[in-house]
């Protein structure tokens, strides 16, 4: 059967919007070819997918490979490309930062092989001709004093003590106008990030210029509460004199608020590339959290004498939006002294040598299946347990009691400080939102239960206790996706509203009524997405019973390494064994577009 879009939409393959703009962008140009609209449409669903440009020849080679069973008759690789090119849907070009464009497309093909939508190939574009601008400016090195330099890392880092990396990454960033720092849990990056603001700091004092403008920043409120705590964690454990010291920031904010984010769609940010940020460093935690159109902004937002240093780990999950960003600029990371500015840590601080939790995310990060597997069934590891469901269980029911324990500890807590402290020493995380293991159902039944054993009234939507995740960014309340807060006092339906709590980047308790928090959600359990930034002692991560494409070997190393201290992990072996095989792959031309190739 040829595909039609109502067909394709009908069974699944596209959304109604990917059918509209298609058939939009097709009666704009004046195109009626079936393969050209079929593209447009594909494109669209790629987009949603987290890619930013489909890759269509190796799409067919994959559908191909897999010998996946289709109803449509897919047009022919060669001649559907042949087609693309000779569109007025689409402008052909060639891959390069620099690349030519008339601007008057919606679609573009480049190389003659990767389709975009426009808007997302120019944000490609402008973002990576703005990092080879700024990784070709050599005029960073030429302002540092090499002497205050070298005494300042051979004092910060000690060679009996520093990894060399950080070393590395420290001189890389205090030398060059972009640094990009990745690693996985505990290798120390933001213990290495404050010593580099030091040392950027002893620079301006030592050529006695005024001290810099620093900014920090997180994609969400909890991760920039979270690079606030450890920096100053940082600062604490350095014999630093108290100017010193008093000179480092130690509050970060989220990039929304960074970049002056509001509601007006006209201008959603105050700051970019015609008002840059009044910053001479801007450093960012939790880069893999960022797409591609907001990381063009913040780049775009940085004034070209600054520098910028991103922190993330490159195999997290990407962002929820289009392109694996970090991923993709962190591909060429340099083992040792060199001229790349992209720098891997690799040793970890956090885990002991024999640590089932440390063992086992190295295992899953590596694709190592049965090595997980038997790192979970080693009774030698008792901080790491898997639980596998019996077939005949549909849900969590046996496990709703244990998942309401781990939260006694919160509920028990009275001062609101210390109750959201509490609540980050345990969490369910959930590969999905919704069926019988998903973030609703086990949110749903864990309210339940506490409600069962604590005599609390939970039909009330705003009980006292009730732990809330924010589910999309409110500019008036200064509040952003995935902020947590507390509700600690229940309204009365013919009185007072009740107020919930929240945590602010600067570690105050940021109080706001109930009645303003239409876009709330419980969270006793989080997707594991959400999750992203947050740290927490102990974490119970739930899979569910039938393995999905979602189910990657990135996601469920995310969740696994949220856990200081704990883990226990429910998940059918046949899934838990595709999941860890399974990776993410998002196709871009970034990489090409800043590194060749």
């Amino acid at each position: 059967m040829k595909p039609s879009l109502e067909k394709m939409r009908m069974q699944g393959e596209i959304s109604a919007l990917d059918e509209n703009f298609a058939r939009s962008m097709a009666r704009l140009a004046g195109e009626e070819r079936p393969e050209a609209v079929l593209a447009a449409a594909l494109a669209s669903r790629q987009l949603r997918a987290g890619h930013v440009g489909w890759d269509l020849p190796a799409w067919s080679d994959e559908r191909e490979a897999a010998a996946e069973e289709s109803s449509f008759e897919w047009p022919e690789t060669e001649s559907w490309l042949a087609a693309l090119a000779d569109s007025p849907l689409v402008e052909c070009v060639s891959a390069g930062p620099q690349a030519p464009s008339s601007g008057e497309t919606p679609l573009i093909l480049e190389e003659g092989r990767r389709l975009y939508l426009r808007r997302y190939w120019e944000y490609q574009q402008r973002l990576a001709s703005s990092l080879r601008a700024r990784m070709a400016d050599s005029s960073a090195a030429e302002e540092v004093d090499q002497a205050c330099l070298e005494e300042g890392l051979a004092r910060l880092f000690p060679a009996s003590e520093a990894d060399d990396l950080q070393r590395v990454a420290a001189r890389t960033a205090v030398c060059s106008r972009f640094c990009v720092l990745s690693g996985g849990p505990g290798t120390g990056k933001t213990s290495t990030v404050g010593r580099i603001l030091v040392l950027m700091i002893e620079q301006s004092r030592a050529q006695g210029r005024a001290l810099p403008q620093i900014e920090l920043a997180a994609p969400t409120g909890k991760a920039a509460a979270h690079l606030s705590v450890s920096l100053e964690r940082t600062l604490s454990s350095l014999d630093l004199d108290e100017a010193l010291r008093a000179a480092v920031p130690k509050t970060a904010t989220t990039l929304h608020r960074l970049l002056g984010a509001s509601s007006d769609a006209t201008r959603p940010y105050r700051f970019g590339l015609e008002r840059p940020l009044t910053a001479d460093v801007v450093l960012v935690d939790e880069a893999s959290m960022v797409d591609l159109a907001l990381m063009t902004r913040l780049v775009e937002a940085v004034p070209p004498h600054a520098r910028l240093i991103l922190l993330g780990d490159r195999d997290q999950l990407a962002s929820v939006e289009a392109g694996a960003v970090l991923g993709d600029m962190a591909r060429p990371a340099q083992e040792e002294e060199g001229d790349s500015p992209i720098v891997l840590l690799k040793h970890s601080y956090r885990f002991e040598a024999d640590s089932g939790v440390g063992r086992l995310t190295q295992a899953i990060n590596s694709g190592e299946v049965e090595t997980a597997l038997s790192l979970l069934e080693d009774p030698a590891y008792p901080d790491i347990r898997w639980v596998e469901p019996r077939v005949e269980e549909e849900g969590p029911a046996s496990l709703v009691a244990e998942m309401a324990e781990g939260y006694a500890a919160f509920l028990a807590e009275a001062e609101p400080e210390a109750r959201l402290r509490a609540f980050d020493r345990f969490r369910v995380l959930s590969a999905h939102r919704h069926g019988a293991w998903g973030v609703e159902t086990l949110n749903e039944a864990i309210e339940t239960q506490l409600g069962l054993k604590a005599g609390r009234d939970v039909t009330s939507e705003f009980y006292a206790g009730r732990p809330l995740a924010m589910t999309r960014n409110d500019y008036e309340l200064e509040l952003y996706n995935g902020d947590v807060g507390v509700v600690m006092e229940q309204g009365h339906a013919m009185g007072r509203a009740g107020r919930a709590v929240f945590s602010s980047p600067e570690g105050q308790p940021r109080w706001v009524s109930t009645l303003r928090l239409g876009s709330a959600e419980t969270v006793f359990a989080m997707s594991i997405h959400k999750s992203q930034g947050s740290e927490f002692t102990e974490v119970m991560v739930v899979l569910p019973s039938e393995d999905s494409s979602l189910l990657t070997r990135e996601l469920v190393y995310t969740a696994v390494s949220r856990a200081r201290e704990r883990v226990t992990l429910v998940a059918r072996r046949d899934v838990l064994e595709r999941s860890i095989a399974r990776r993410v792959e998002r196709s871009s031309g970034l990489t090409e577009a800043l590194w060749g190739g």
